[in-house]
């Protein structure tokens, strides 16, 4: 990689990482570029350059913020990974990334001004969201071309498994309402899973 290109890489995320706690603190609407440029050291333009419109930056900031999730290394879905080994270590992964602080103010800002901006959860849906649904149901579709789950449907398959972590889990803990710890309620719900799903004999 060039000087040239390494510098710009480095503002871009440097106005990702401006652009993400403007839009935590200030919400979407109130968000101003020339906070953003001021946060990031950088000028309008600079922006503009990389990011052309407020929604471009937006994307960005979702993209960034799922990183950790969709990261290719992070291991637990591969095909090879038995069900009842890759499942929980999923589960387990998901719970953390979504109790992040930022992703959860993400979360909020997106429920407060998507009346205004439905193109926000579209984004939040697209970019994030969708993406870790799309991880698992691949994982799943491969699971049932090897034998080892009988899934006709791994769309729907997948929102059940990750539905039903997130109830017994996540929303809960959100809104401050005693629940059974992670790893007793992720092996509940993945039993119940595999023997949904189990290979007929």
């Amino acid at each position: 990689m060039s000087r040239q290109a390494a510098r710009s890489d480095a503002k871009r995320e440097a106005i990702i990482a401006a652009a993400t706690c403007t839009f935590l603190a200030e919400g979407y609407a109130a968000a101003a570029m020339d906070d953003i440029a001021a946060r990031a050291q950088v000028s309008k333009r600079t922006i503009y350059n990389h990011f052309p419109a407020k929604r471009d930056l937006f994307q960005a900031v979702v993209a960034r913020l799922y990183a950790s999730l969709l990261a290719p290394d992070a291991g637990m879905l591969t095909d090879a990974a038995p069900p009842a080994r890759a499942l929980p270590a999923f589960a387990a992964h998901v719970l953390a990334h979504l109790r992040q602080p930022d992703l959860q103010a993400l979360l909020r800002l997106v429920i407060a001004e998507h009346h205004r901006f439905p193109e926000l959860a579209q984004d939040f849906f697209a970019g994030g969201k969708g993406r870790a649904q799309a991880l698992l149901q691949g994982y799943l579709a491969a699971q049932a071309a090897r034998g080892r789950l009988a899934i006709a449907d791994p769309a729907r398959a997948a929102c059940e498994f990750l539905g039903a972590i997130k109830e017994g889990c996540y929303w809960p803990a959100l809104l401050g309402v005693p629940t059974a710890p992670d790893d007793t309620a992720i092996a509940s719900a993945t039993a119940a899973f595999l023997r949904a799903y189990a290979p007929r004999r």
